[in-house]
C-alpha cells in the first residue's frame, strides 16, 4: 500500500429548521444592509470602478464576475479603506471508501493486516460555516479574519453483526488571521491583470479531544476525521493572479497548509498543497458563470493519539489520513443591482481521487456565500 512523505504531502427536525433559519438570515443580511452605490465615497477607483467594466482602465472589483468563484479564499484585495464582511456555507458529501484509486468493499476491511478492521464508516457529512472579514490600510495591503463553525457526523457499520450507528460533533473550528499583499496591477483599456501574495496564520482553536459513544466501547474518543480541526499552529501562503476581460474574467491560485507543531494530543496534520485554475463569463451587469479546476494533495498524520489506538477502524489509523484529488466546480455570481453586495454558490464534485485507505471519499460538496462591501 502507497504512502506518501509528509514533507511534500503531509425527516426534518427542528435543529435542522433552526440551522436552516439561520442560514438563510445570514445571507440575506446583506440585502437588509445594502445601499446604493453611490450614497457614499468610492474607497479606491481600482477596486470600485463602473460595474460595466468598460469604461475604465482600471481593475473592476464590482463586476458580478470581479471576484473568483466563491470557493476560493483569499481571492482578491481592496483599496485603501476598504472593508468588507462574508458568510459562506459549506456542505461535503463522502461515501465510498477507497484505497489508492479504487474504491473497495467492506468486506475487504476484515481479515489480517494491513485491513483487521471491525468497523468501516459508511459515508460521512460535513458542514461549515465561515465567517470573514477583510480590511484594507492601505491600496497594497489587505488584512483578513476567519473562523468557523463546524459539524460533522459519520455512518459506520459493525462488520461482524451488521449494526450501524452514527457518530457526531460540532463545535468552533480552526481559526485564521492574513494579510494579502497587492505587488501588481496592469491596466489595460481591454485586459487588465493584477497579481497578490498571502500569509495567514492558523490558530488553534479548535477541539480535538471530542469524545462520543459507540457500541462496545462506550463513551470514547472520536477518531481523527470527526475532530473539529487540526488544533495546530501553522502558516497558510498563497500566490494569486487575476485577469479581467471586457466580458471575461480569469484566474489561478497556488497556496498550501504548513502545520508547525504538535497539537495537544500530540499529532499534527499532514501539510496540504492546492493549485487552482477558473475562467467566468459575465453575462451582465449582475450576473457571472463561472468554470474552475483544482488540484489538492495532503499528507498522512504524523504522531498519534493515543486515546485511538485500540480502535478497530480505519479512521483511527493516522497512516491512513493522506491523499490527492482533482475537483471540478461550476459556479454563479451574482452583484446585487444598486448595492455593494453579492452572493455567489458554487458546486463541485471529484474528477479522480487517490487516497491512503482505507478511507472515505468525496462524492460533492457546494458552497454558498454573501459577501457586503463598505
Amino acid at each position: 500500500m502507497r504512502r506518501r512523505s509528509d514533507l511534500f504531502f503531509s425527516p426534518p427536525n427542528k435543529t435542522n429548521l433552526m440551522k436552516f433559519s439561520i442560514l438563510i438570515s445570514l445571507l440575506t443580511t446583506p440585502l437588509l444592509l445594502a445601499h446604493p452605490a453611490g450614497s457614499q465615497p468610492l474607497a479606491h477607483a481600482a477596486d470600485n470602478s463602473p460595474s460595466n467594466g468598460d469604461l475604465t482602465r482600471n481593475w473592476s472589483g464590482r463586476r458580478p464576475d470581479g471576484h473568483a468563484p466563491i470557493g476560493v479564499m483569499g481571492d482578491h484585495t481592496h483599496g485603501a479603506g476598504g472593508f468588507m464582511l462574508s458568510y459562506r456555507y459549506m456542505f461535503m458529501r463522502m461515501e465510498q471508501n477507497y484505497d489508492g484509486d479504487t474504491s473497495i468493499a467492506d468486506s475487504n476491511f476484515a481479515g489480517p493486516p494491513p485491513a483487521p478492521f471491525r468497523v468501516a464508516p459508511t459515508d460521512m457529512d460535513m458542514q461549515m460555516h465561515m465567517l470573514g472579514g477583510m480590511y484594507a490600510p492601505t491600496d497594497r495591503l489587505t488584512l483578513t479574519g476567519m473562523f468557523n463553525l463546524v459539524d460533522l457526523s459519520m455512518n459506520h457499520r459493525n462488520l461482524a453483526n451488521g449494526m450501524r450507528f452514527k457518530t457526531e460533533s460540532s463545535g468552533l473550528g480552526d481559526s485564521s488571521l492574513g494579510a494579502l499583499y497587492r505587488f501588481w496591477d496592469s491596466p489595460g483599456q481591454i485586459r487588465k491583470e493584477r497579481a497578490h501574495l498571502g500569509l495567514g496564520i492558523l490558530l488553534p482553536t479548535a477541539e480535538v479531544d471530542r469524545q462520543g459513544v459507540i457500541p462496545g466501547p462506550g463513551t470514547t474518543r472520536l477518531p481523527y476525521p470527526m475532530q473539529l480541526g487540526a488544533g495546530s499552529w501553522g502558516i497558510v501562503p498563497s500566490l494569486t493572479y487575476l485577469g479581467q476581460g471586457r466580458d471575461w474574467s480569469w484566474g489561478g491560485q497556488l497556496s498550501a497548509r504548513i502545520y508547525l507543531a504538535d497539537n495537544d494530543e500530540g499529532y499534527r496534520h499532514g501539510n496540504r498543497w492546492e493549485a487552482t485554475v477558473w475562467g467566468a463569463r459575465r453575462l451582465n451587469k449582475w450576473i457571472s458563470l463561472s468554470a474552475r479546476a483544482t488540484g489538492s494533495t495532503w499528507g498522512n498524520i504524523r504522531g498519534s493519539d493515543a486515546d485511538l489506538l485500540p480502535l478497530p477502524v480505519p479512521t483511527a489509523d493516522p497512516k491512513r489520513r493522506g491523499g490527492s484529488r482533482l475537483d471540478g466546480s461550476v459556479g454563479v455570481n451574482l452583484q446585487i443591482p444598486g448595492t455593494r453586495a453579492r452572493m455567489a454558490l458554487e458546486v463541485g464534485a471529484p474528477l479522480w481521487q487517490d487516497l491512503d485507505g482505507p478511507q472515505l471519499g468525496s462524492e460533492w460538496w457546494t458552497i454558498l456565500g454573501a459577501q457586503f462591501a463598505f
